[in-house]
């Protein structure tokens, strides 16, 4: 190979690599595990949780959901704004669905709560 040719395939090597290494990190829906919520999560991080649907309502304004789920650390009310499929969401999930939720530990009101981001972190595992 000649010199020019061979810079060429090292170029094109390191392209390469550097848009696989692009597409792990910003575009593979495996991202770092999910610390499991308790009463005891921090404001602010990410976390997952599992139960059972005791309540849905939906807001009087907005068109927000707010679903409590019967999680292992027990009832935990999760907030899907009406911008992160609330509707879409709602229409899926009923009252005593066993759900798998993850979304960001807030605090509203001085009460803890899990608020999701997508509509694609709520889960519905099984229905009732």
């Amino acid at each position: 190979m000649e010199k020019e040719e061979k810079v060429v395939v090292v170029l094109l090597t390191m392209i390469i690599l550097s848009l696989s290494i692009a597409y792990v990190f910003f575009f593979s829906d495996t991202g770092p595990e999910l610390a499991e919520f308790s009463g005891s999560s921090e404001i602010g991080k990410r976390v997952m949780l599992e139960g059972n649907v005791i309540s849905k309502l939906y807001t009087h304004t907005g068109g927000h959901l707010l679903l409590t789920v019967n999680s292992r650390s027990g009832p935990v009310m999760v907030f899907i704004p009406s911008s992160s499929g609330a509707e879409e969401i709602g229409s899926r999930v009923k009252r005593d669905d066993t759900v798998q939720v993850s979304g960001i530990v807030q605090d509203y009101n001085g009460r803890i709560e899990v608020v999701v981001r997508n509509e694609k972190d709520v889960f519905v595992i099984d229905t009732a």
